[in-house]
Order: structure tokens, then C-alpha cells, then sequence
């Protein structure tokens, strides 16, 4: 472990502070994290290969699946932090945590029914859940957590739900080839019924957030770095949004065997983890811009890799160097974030909005692409570029906001 890593089982001072009740613990969350996000995986990875394979879905309908998941998943991400405070006049927070995931377990099992329409409805709807979940979950995760103390917290659950969805998808290839894909979404309803019992460990709302202590351990270098990976942040995204719902018909092209398909797929969710344990451990990374340089001509080059790939070799290379550079982009996000952001809900709102945005604009690029006729190499194209523009703009708006925090 680092010289910044503190012992997760240990309460700082700052934590006696603001007393030991409303600190939420890790193993806590962790675990609900950890089963919340293998629900994520399997939903993410099981719900286009139930609309390619039952209902016949297109590739333009599964790009517009999840076009339309992006969209309300960013608005509803956007308004998190308000609607969190509105819920709050009649709840706690951890009772409105709660009360998402019990509705998100009951709509789970909807997906049974022979429907295309209450197939887009439950996914849409269980996918909307998840943007106001995570928001809560992580002003309990660093609130009242300072420096290295909260930079460890986020190693942790970073490394808790990154190592869940990739356990998710794998898990979903013996399940296809066993025909059993269609009960993947259900398992949803078992999953958030045990991590209720571990949301009860919670206290009722998150701890105070000491903001001498927050200035004391965010130096200004953090907020050009933290506009800049707000713009790298959703492109990570844009790449995952636009790859995921062309995976199955990019195994179909490359003749991959149904029970390799999704393993395959989870290899750059391997890649992000191993990203993430890299960071979780090291401090080289903190305030340096060449950091997210190095992540962004990853995610660019990785893309194009795995989607231009003549055999599975070339993509599971290609999705590996994906997930590097996804990963350390993720991680530079949220740490910016909620150092920054002073753990408020509002902070995770803005994080998982932009989560979204990117889900949203992948898939909205491929339905422009094809929709004028576009060849999957014009498609290629256009992601790279958007990406480049991407970079662009990121170095633009953190000098921006370097030179006026200097100014």
C-alpha cells in the first residue's frame, strides 16, 4: 500500500471530529457497491444480446436503446442532487437509496415478459434508477474523509464495482451458452434484496464534509485538472456507449464462438480495474496533466484497435488499452470531483451526468453514421475524431481555468 493509502478499517481524527455514527464504514460500502455494480454489468451486458437475439433488434435499434438509456440517465443525474433534497423533507438518505433499489429489484423481473415495449421500458427505467443511486452512494463514500484518507476510500470502491461488472459480463457468456441469458436481468431482483441488508449498516445521511479540511488538501492545481477531465470524462464514455451495443454484431462478423463473446468483452473492464489498483497505489499521477494525456491516446487508439480488428486477438489488444486509459480517466474524475466538489451529492450528480452524456453520444454518432449510409469504418472515423476534438477541448478548458485560478 502507498505512503497516501491510510488503512480503510481506520478512522481518522477528522472522523472523530464529526463523530463515528455518520461515517459510513467500508465494508459496508463496498459490499453494496460490489452488488450493486455486478447487477450494472449484467444488465449493461445482458440487455443487447436479449434485443439481438429474442426480439430481433437491429443494430440502429440496439444504437438507439442506448441513445435513449444516455439521455434520461444524464438528466436524471443532472437533477440528483434537488431531487435527493426533496426526498430528504420526507426520508433520510439512505432511505431514498433504499427505496431505488427496491424499485429497481421489482421492475428487474419485467424483462420476462414477451414484450418489446415493456423490454424498453424496464431497461430505460432501471438504467434512470441508476443514475440517482450512484450519486448518493458516493457523498457517503467521501464525505467527511479528507487527502490520502479519501483518496484510498475512492481506490477502494473504484476497485469494488469496477471488479464487479467485470465479473458481470463474464459471468453472462456460460449463461448464453447455456440459453439462459434472458434470466440475467432478473438475478437483479436477489442481488439488490441482499444489498439492502448491508445499506442498513448505513447511518441515515452522510457525514458533514469539514471545509477548512477540504482547502487544506486541495491545492489549485486540482480545478484545471478537474475541467479537463470533465471533458475526457464523458469520452471515455462516448467510447463505451458507442462499442457496447456493436459488440455482438462485431463477434458475429469475426465467426466468435456465443460462449467467448462475452469474456471477450470484459476484457477492458480487466484493463480498467488493473488501471485502477495502479492509481489506488501511487501517488506519481496527483496534479499532472500528462496523466490524462496518456489516458486519452490510450482510449483513442484502443478503440480503434478493437473495432478494426481482423481476428480476436486484435480486439481483446484493443479493448485491453481501452480500459487503461478509460480507467485512469475515471479515476481522475471522481478524485478531482469530489476533492474539489466537497462530496456533495450534487458533485456526484454533475459525474454520473457526464457518465451519461457520454453513453448518449457514442450511440447518437452511430445512428448519424449509419442512418446517411455509413460504412462501421466511417463509424470508426468519426468516433477518433470526435475523441481528438475531445482532447482538444480538454487542454483548452483546463488552461482556461488555470490561468484565471492564477490570475
Amino acid at each position: 500500500m502507498s505512503p497516501n493509502a491510510a488503512d480503510p478499517t481506520t478512522l481518522s481524527s477528522s472522523h472523530r471530529d464529526v463523530g463515528v455514527a455518520e461515517i459510513v464504514r467500508p465494508l459496508p460500502i463496498a459490499a453494496l457497491t460490489f452488488l450493486c455494480s455486478l447487477g450494472t454489468g449484467i444488465l449493461w451486458n445482458a440487455l443487447y444480446f436479449i434485443a439481438e437475439r429474442e426480439y430481433g433488434f437491429s443494430q440502429t435499434d440496439s444504437l438507439l436503446l442506448a441513445f435513449l438509456n444516455g439521455v434520461l440517465y444524464t438528466i436524471v443525474a443532472m437533477r440528483a442532487g434537488p431531487t435527493v433534497r426533496l426526498l430528504e423533507r420526507h426520508m433520510s438518505a439512505r432511505s431514498a437509496l433504499g427505496l431505488v433499489l427496491l424499485v429497481q429489484a421489482a421492475m428487474a423481473p419485467m424483462v420476462l415478459i414477451p414484450s418489446v415495449a415493456v423490454l424498453w421500458v424496464s431497461a430505460i427505467a432501471m438504467t434512470a434508477l441508476g443514475a440517482l443511486q450512484w450519486p448518493i452512494v458516493q457523498s457517503y463514500l467521501a464525505a467527511g474523509r479528507h487527502g490520502a484518507e479519501m483518496r484510498n476510500a475512492i481506490g477502494w470502491w473504484n476497485a469494488s464495482w469496477m471488479l464487479a461488472t467485470a465479473i458481470g459480463l463474464a459471468l453472462a457468456g456460460p449463461l448464453e451458452a447455456a440459453q439462459l441469458t434472458r434470466w440475467t436481468i432478473p438475478m437483479l431482483l436477489p442481488i439488490n434484496l441482499v444489498a439492502l441488508l448491508f445499506l442498513a449498516r448505513f447511518p441515515k445521511r452522510p457525514a458533514s464534509h469539514d471545509a477548512n479540511e477540504q482547502a487544506r488538501h486541495v491545492p489549485p492545481t486540482y480545478r484545471p485538472l478537474l475541467a479537463a477531465a470533465r471533458v475526457l470524462h464523458p469520452m471515455g464514455y462516448l467510447v463505451i456507449g458507442a462499442l457496447s451495443p456493436i459488440l455482438p454484431y462485431l463477434f458475429e462478423r469475426l465467426a466468435t464462438p456465443a460462449s467467448m463473446q462475452a469474456p471477450l468483452g470484459a476484457t477492458w473492464h480487466v484493463a480498467r480495474f488493473v488501471a485502477v489498483i495502479v492509481l489506488w497505489q501511487t501517488a506519481f499521477w496527483h496534479g499532472r496533466a500528462a496523466t490524462m494525456v496518456t489516458a486519452g491516446v490510450l482510449l483513442t487508439a484502443g478503440f480503434a484497435c478493437a473495432v478494426a480488428a481482423p481476428n480476436e486477438w486484435g480486439v481483446a489488444l484493443g479493448l485491453f488499452a481501452l480500459g487503461l486509459g478509460q480507467g485512469t480517466i475515471y479515476y481522475s474524475a471522481i478524485y478531482y470531483g469530489l476533492a474539489v466538489g466537497a462530496a456533495e451529492v450534487d458533485a456526484g450528480g454533475i459525474h454520473e451526468a457526464l457518465v451519461g452524456a457520454g453513453y448518449f453520444m457514442g450511440p447518437a454518432l452511430g445512428l448519424a453514421v449509419f442512418s446517411l449510409g455509413g460504412s462501421p469504418s466511417v463509424f470508426i472515423g468519426a468516433v477518433v475524431g470526435a475523441l481528438c476534438v475531445g482532447g482538444v477541448f480538454a487542454v483548452a478548458r483546463g488552461w482556461r481555468v488555470r490561468s484565471h485560478s492564477t490570475a
